[in-house]
């Protein structure tokens, strides 16, 4: 039987795991508002909401419909050619961290049907959770230092300022993603280091 260690450990890797595959498809990393046709925008658009794919405009209706979103490889990749190459890094650190937090989560469930005497799975969990911590802190680190610096993007919108141009809900899943990702690692090698001297 498992015990409350692994158990909690394999809860935390699925909420890192859903966190960071939210935060991979949902297209809120930033949100633009009223920037000056002069400006420089990110996804090529002054009022948008802008992912790691895609970006959509807001009409205003708040019924959640997808019909006013662009991909960027849509129109032979013209958006995606124009897009910085920090932003191309971001892309595919989380590309990344979607597949190792898959990985860990996958050997994380084997672990409870299939017992080995001679390896140790949570050792193996907790060595992929601890590289989707990597990438996703490096991700977030890249996308907020670059996008403050070159594209003024703020944590929160100044009042007296018309032009927003702010963190959204998809950046700061990633980073809750993070962190869970780094409490998972760090359960996973306690029950790693247990399950050593039985």
């Amino acid at each position: 039987m498992a015990s409350c260690t692994v158990i909690t450990a394999i809860i935390c890797v699925l909420i890192t795991t859903v966190a960071v595959i939210v935060a991979f498809a949902t297209p809120n990393w930033v949100k633009f508002e009223n920037l000056p046709v002069s400006g420089k925008s990110l996804c090529q658009c002054l009022n948008c909401d802008c992912g790691m794919w895609l970006h959509c405009v807001d009409t205003g209706s708040g019924d959640g419909s997808i019909d006013n979103c662009r991909w960027f490889f849509s129109e032979e990749f013209r958006i995606e050619k124009e897009l910085p190459d920090w932003f191309k890094a971001v892309q595919g650190l989380m590309s990344c961290a979607v597949a190792s937090s898959l990985l860990s989560l996958m050997i994380a469930l084997f672990s409870l049907c299939c017992h080995c005497k001679s390896c140790n799975p949570h050792q193996a969990a907790g060595a992929f959770i601890s590289l989707t911590f990597l990438l996703v802190a490096i991700a977030v680190s890249v996308f907020g230092a670059k996008g403050h610096l070159d594209y003024d993007i703020d944590v929160i919108a100044d009042d007296n300022d018309l032009r927003t141009a702010i963190f959204g809900w998809s950046f700061w899943v990633a980073v809750g993603a993070g962190g869970m990702a780094l409490v998972s690692s760090i359960l996973y090698f306690c029950v790693g280091r247990n399950d050593e001297y039985i």
